[in-house]
């Protein structure tokens, strides 16, 4: 620890930044002076920004900003570098390009490694300078043990309590299920885990800046959970300082204004001088980073911002690098400050390790810290129903003896500045992309949310190949060694006893929002339909049964209008008689009353007042007078598509919407098959017979979310039918475990409208259906 006392302030503070910005605004009046010019640009309205563009490099498809360090909202897999995967060995060298040659590389770390004493030796104004192994961490919650209790058997164990880990814990014990989740470390959290400063009353992260922004609504749905405290809505915003001057980080035109001496005026003056300077790649493709970021800003601006920052950050030069760590970093063509574009930005209210807490919290969830896995991974084995893992990948196979995977580590430089009731940075973040300083980046939480303090931290940040994992590295050796870890974790997930869930599981970056939506889509791919079983169907219909009385208290009209009874097949009441009432409560005045056999009371959801006709039983029946189709049966050659008759949105009514969002990665197909002696037949003659369907399972499963459905319950059938063994359903129970078949859901509802309720509600969730119309 140092401490020195009352020495003059660097230059990098807020006093001399605020100076030059207020000169730059003679001649730029988008922006506004003095010390209010952090807040305004901090706060910027979204709605104009969100029109800003991101530039890309010619032959890639458009990405989006990224996170301080690593570039987030890029996913390298998901990108499509039109020739990436193309033959480069014949290819001409560009810039005379040598593999071998590391003399930039070599010229740079020195310069680094120079700065780095210097740094440290700096004179500082009343500041206390320390690492962040000497902070105080406390668990982050009051109900976290330090030790496994081994009398208790748990459905789900779950190793680490970071993002991941949690959103398994926390939709478990929603569905009823029992958590073990334990951590290393001694606090929940993970590396988001942040607490009040005991020196300076500031709330801190203790391992880096974390930002969260996406475009998913569906997770930022998931954060606003009702556990935990409210998150407040926040814009990012930092700057760098490149040859001593502050400029916006990501480059926009104000940066290259500052930096180049330009006057651009508007998109299109930007985007020409950027297509000026860019250097296209070699037809097949970015080969590397140096390449990709050279085919974006040019040589000037990659040497300036780039080329240093990615040597600093991943100890390797550019040209080491995969072409998707510079293609990660935003370029924008406009005045946009902000670091990232996407509609919802926000910081949780209380700080992250309060929304963790509050989403562990649970009669079910059983937390335990300072616990290491692998010490207790015998016991958990048979004490948990499933794992899920969250660790290092390499760590879960050492016994294999592979090497392991590299990843780069973060250290922490702090500084206490006491007495400084302002900001020390201009901007939360600023960015150091030279060789002036060692350091990456700095931050200062006290930014954040504009929490008042005396006092300051800023913490200073370099990485190295020692220490704990944060970031892998993208090259060619990790890629290759990670898939046979991956062909391991393959093997026991295959097995449905462990799930490898994460970014050391999965050994990739993920932004947060996308490490949420991961974990979401894994859980929901395993346990979606237990939402629709038990008491969550209940729930279910509470909210269903919520809905139908907002919308009846909604029509206000006093008039009634009664609409027929329909006692026929069922297939014609859905396609005839219930479109007609729905037309009806679209353009009548009125408040519709509806009459309806056993089982159509969600069939008629919108109906101000549905009336079950009781003891009235399904049989043959023409339709009823009036009808849109003016036929006494529903066959006909062409619809009449001038006649009253709308369709209700029976999908958008039933569905739930976060469930379906999260199995868009492997969309619900229902599979309806019907295999039943009636109508005077004796054998069905239209139906997917074993090995028919084995073949189409085999076909859908890859790609797919499977629900088969082939019993019909008997108080909904429309006439008595004898039901054939088919035995298809043990073939999918050992072949496709995954395949979810209807009748497991159905087990143990005794009321119709329940039945055609849970019917409604899984159909809902499906935009695909295979329906085979057997028996006759």
């Amino acid at each position: 620890m140092k401490f020195t006392n009352n020495r003059s302030r660097k230059s990098d503070g807020l006093s001399g930044w605020t100076s030059w910005v207020c000169r730059s605004v003679l001649a730029r009046k988008e922006m506004f002076c003095g010390l209010l010019i952090v807040v305004a640009l901090v706060h910027m309205s979204g709605n104009d920004l969100s029109k800003s563009r991101t530039l890309r490099s010619p032959g890639s498809k458009q990405h989006d900003g990224g996170d301080e360090v690593s570039g987030e909202g890029f996913d390298p897999e998901k990108e499509n570098f039109d020739t990436v995967a193309v033959d480069c060995s014949k290819e001409e060298q560009h810039n005379d390009y040598d593999p071998n040659d590391t003399s930039r590389l070599d010229e740079i770390l020195d310069r680094v490694a120079q700065s780095a004493q210097v740094a440290f030796d700096e004179v500082q104004y009343n500041v206390e300078v320390s690492d962040s192994s000497e902070n105080i961490l406390p668990p982050g919650c009051d109900y976290a043990k330090e030790n496994i209790d081994t009398s208790k058997k748990y459905d789900v164990c779950v190793v680490g309590a970071g993002l991941s880990g949690t959103v398994f814990a926390e939709r478990t014990s929603e569905l009823g299920g029992s958590v073990l989740v334990m951590d290393v470390r001694p606090h929940i959290g993970g590396n988001c885990f942040d607490y009040i400063d005991q020196k300076t009353g500031v709330l801190r992260n203790q391992y880096g800046s974390h930002l969260f922004h996406t475009k998913i609504e569906a997770v930022w749905n998931y954060v606003n959970n009702p556990r935990s405290p409210p998150w407040k809505q926040w814009y990012h915003q930092k700057y760098g300082i490149v040859n001593g001057t502050y400029v916006p980080i990501p480059v926009n035109i104000l940066t290259v204004n500052r930096l180049f001496g330009k006057n651009i005026q508007n998109e299109e003056e930007m985007m020409e001088w950027l297509e000026s300077v860019q250097i296209p790649c070699p037809k097949c493709g970015c080969r590397n980073g140096e390449e990709m970021a050279k085919s974006r800003v040019g040589q000037e601006l990659y040497e300036a911002i780039f080329e240093t920052y990615t040597i600093k950050q991943w100890g390797r030069s550019p040209r080491e690098m995969d072409a998707s760590v510079t293609a990660r970093i935003p370029v924008r063509s406009n005045f946009d400050p902000r670091y990232f574009a996407d509609k919802f930005q926000a910081l949780p209210g209380e700080g992250y390790t309060a929304w963790f807490e509050g989403l562990l919290k649970h009669d079910l969830i059983d937390v335990v810290i300072n616990t290491d896995f692998h010490d207790h991974q015998e016991h958990l084995e048979q004490a948990c129903g499933s794992i899920v893992y969250t660790g290092p990948i390499d760590r879960y196979f050492e016994a294999k003896g592979y090497e392991k995977l590299q990843y780069r580590s973060i250290t922490f430089r702090e500084e206490r500045h006491y007495n400084t009731s302002g900001f020390v940075l201009p901007s939360p973040v600023v960015n150091y992309p030279g060789t002036e300083v060692p350091y990456t980046r700095a931050i200062e939480y006290k930014h954040y949310l504009h929490r008042p303090s005396p006092h300051s931290v800023v913490v200073k940040e370099t990485t190295s190949d020692e220490g704990e994992p944060y970031y892998p590295i993208p090259n060619e050796r990790n890629k290759a060694l990670y898939q046979t870890y991956k062909d391991l974790a393959i093997e026991l997930e295959n097995n449905g006893k462990v799930t490898f869930v994460g970014r050391l599981a999965n050994y990739k970056y993920f932004d947060m929002d996308k490490a949420l939506e991961n974990a979401l889509q894994l859980f929901y791919q395993k346990n979606w339909y237990k939402f629709y079983m038990g008491e969550q169907l209940l729930k279910y219909k509470r909210h269903i049964d919520g809905k139908i009385q907002a919308l009846q208290e909604a029509n206000t009209h006093t008039k009634r209008c009664d609409h027929p009874i329909y006692t026929g097949e069922f297939g014609m009441e859905l396609r005839v008689n219930v479109p007609w009432a729905y037309h009806k409560t679209l353009h009548s005045n009125c408040r519709v009353q509806t009459l309806g056999v056993k089982g159509s009371q969600y069939m008629y959801f919108f109906s101000d007042e549905h009336t079950i006709v009781e003891n009235t039983q399904r049989k043959y029946a023409v339709l009823p007078e009036g009808n849109p189709f003016g036929s006494d049966v529903v066959h006909m050659e062409d619809f009449p598509h001038d006649t009253p008759w709308t369709a209700p949105p029976f999908s958008d009514f039933f569905r739930r919407r976060d469930i379906y969002d999260f199995l868009q990665v492997k969309p619900l197909v229902f599979i309806s098959n019907k295999y039943v002696v009636q109508w005077k037949h004796k054998h069905p003659d239209n139906f997917l017979d074993v090995e028919l369907l084995r073949e189409v399972l085999t076909y859908l499963e890859p790609n797919y979310t499977i629900v088969y459905k082939r019993s019909t319950a008997k108080s909904l059938e429309d006439v008595d039918g004898a039901e054939l063994i088919m035995e298809e359903k043990d073939m999918i129970r050992t072949e496709f475990p995954n395949v979810v078949l209807y009748d497991d859901l159905q087990q143990g509802i005794t009321n119709v409208e329940d039945e055609n309720l849970l019917l409604f509600g899984i159909m809902s969730l499906a935009d695909k259906f295979l329906s085979v119309q057997g028996g006759t």
